[in-house]
């Protein structure tokens, strides 16, 4: 309603005053309003304050949970050789004991441990909380496990899911599958590793701004950012929620299409599904389409992607080379495009995800449908300084820069991000209606040595450079991105190390189908550890 004066009788904890009204006004820069009004403003402020604490006091609303069906066994923390790698946060079995059957039967699958599932404790990586066991299951839960999957734990994320390097989760660091000593990406750090060591057969990752392609790019892993909304984000802690997305990380292009089929659909709850998003029931056959060749394919490679900042000219090499194979297997064209805006993508990422971003870790997103993880919210805040002090790097620079940048910056420039991010996606589609994808090298340089235990700010941000540099523009843009693993490599820092190199293949919205073509063609073809 939007007129609601103080009722005659005041809740007895009710704190609005006239001052109420008064330092509000002054908190704006704004003169207070005539005095005769003073007391009709508090009046309306008292007022609204006595509805929203009668909707505070109502009890959540959250998806119920089937634990008869779908059962929470097992659930512990691992520890030496059960953990081996360093990569389980928690471990659980749960499993639909109906049996019913589905596209997953049979299979393991660890999920990143931003994923709600009801019962096991959740991390996210960070020590800035230590107890938040989440009150419910994430929409991908429900499908995994109604398709005949079995899920076998939360895989580590990096601290609140802000890391491409994986050295920054509270656990401890994690090794490339390839190399002890390297890095396995991140944030998605623990499902790489999970995955890529054969400890489950899929798994499910995280990705704002390359979460899911940089660790698989690293570590030799297929990984899928479908597009936006098209794999509900429901019951999955957000950074924000242009950038969110979840998906399949698997060892093989036919696994990726599985995951995806299974998890795919608007689930009717998260509104980043929107215009084109199939329910469930109409999700594709992407196993099955991902097998239907590549005769007439148009392939262009974005030339501005193969010379970004701290790039690698043997990984841009490689990645061409890979490219051009296509036209062994049936593409009519494989050729460079320009794209210059491709350039712009970080620096449109950095206001999004820095301004944006702080207001959801300080609780103040919204205007959003959806599932609101308030029980992780409460475990979170107030932020308190014992709990910054308990903050990786990455998280406290983040709310720095957003914090103050919300008060000094231009109040238009978030929306000029987003109105730019558009024109980012025009500028792809303008190519893409020329080619049927476009490729790009995952990461611009191979993974490079963890930096120390304890490193200082500099060492970790200066490891960290340039990770997402063509990655983090398909998250921003929402459109469907693959990397590939294509080969090794040399390491620069010790040539007797081999490394993987990962190819990006994206598409306009909802070509899933046709990226699984693109990246089945090549898999069937070549041997990717021998490509080189």
């Amino acid at each position: 309603m939007s007129a609601t004066f103080a009722p005659d009788v005041l809740s007895p904890n009710n704190p609005v005053t006239a001052d109420s009204v008064l330092s509000t006004f002054s908190k704006l820069g704004l003169s207070p309003p005539a005095k005769d009004q003073v007391d009709d403003y508090t009046s309306l402020l008292a007022g609204i304050w006595e509805v929203w604490d009668k909707v505070d006091k109502m009890e959540d609303y959250v998806p119920s949970v089937d634990e008869e069906r779908f059962p929470r066994t097992e659930v512990h923390r691992p520890e030496g050789e059960e953990n081996a790698h360093n990569a389980w946060a928690w471990k659980a079995t749960v499993r639909d004991v109906k049996g019913s059957g589905g596209l997953l039967e049979g299979k393991t699958v660890c999920l990143k441990d931003n994923i709600a599932l009801k019962g096991v404790p959740c991390l996210l990586g960070t020590e800035t909380f230590t107890d938040w066991t989440p009150n419910t299951d994430a929409t991908v839960v429900t499908r995994i496990l109604e398709a005949g999957g079995i899920i076998q734990g939360k895989a580590v994320c990096e601290n609140l899911s802000l890391w491409g390097v994986s050295c920054s989760a509270a656990t401890g660091p994690i090794s490339n599958v390839h190399a002890p000593g390297y890095s396995a990406g991140g944030s998605s750090s623990g499902t790489a590793s999970l995955v890529g060591h054969g400890e489950v057969d899929l798994g499910l990752g995280g990705c704002q701004g390359g979460s899911i392609r940089i660790p698989c790019s690293k570590n030799g892993l297929v990984g899928m950012k479908a597009t936006t909304g098209l794999v509900p984000y429901t019951g999955i802690a957000s950074l924000e929620p242009i950038l969110d997305h979840v998906g399949p990380m698997t060892r093989t292009v036919l696994d990726n299409a599985l995951l995806l089929q299974a998890i795919a659909g608007a689930d009717n709850i998260d509104d980043r599904s929107q215009a084109g998003c199939p329910l469930p029931s109409d999700v594709p056959d992407y196993p099955s389409l991902a097998k239907g060749g590549i005769k007439g394919l148009r392939v262009g490679i974005i030339t501005e992607s193969l010379t970004r900042p701290l790039h690698d000219s043997r990984v841009s090499d490689l990645v061409v080379r890979a490219a051009q194979a296509f036209k062994g297997l049936g593409a009519e064209v494989v050729e460079e495009v320009s794209v210059p805006m491709h350039c712009d993508a970080p620096d449109l990422w950095a206001v999004i995800g820095r301004l944006s971003a702080t207001s959801t870790l300080l609780g103040k997103g919204s205007g959003r449908r959806g599932l609101c993880m308030n029980d992780l919210t409460e475990k979170m805040l107030p932020l308190k300084q014992e709990s910054l002090d308990k903050m990786f790097c990455s998280g406290v620079n983040t709310l720095v820069n957003g914090v103050w940048g919300l008060e000094h910056l231009p109040p238009t420039l978030l929306g000029k991000a987003t109105n730019l991010v558009r024109k980012l996606r025009d500028s792809y589609y303008l190519a893409l209606d020329k080619y049927d994808v476009l490729i790009t090298p995952t990461l611009p340089m191979l993974a490079q040595k963890l930096p120390p235990l304890n490193g200082t700010i500099k060492e970790y941000m200066e490891n960290a450079q340039g990770v997402s540099m063509n990655t983090s523009a398909f998250n921003l843009t929402g459109m469907p991105a693959l990397s590939l693993p294509i080969g090794f490599l040399p390491s620069l820092q010790d040539p007797q190390v081999n490394l993987p190199v990962g190819m990006q293949i994206v598409g306009k919205f909802y070509s899933e189908a046709t990226i699984y073509k693109v990246a089945y063609a090549w898999e069937q073809a070549n041997f990717w550890k021998t490509f080189a």
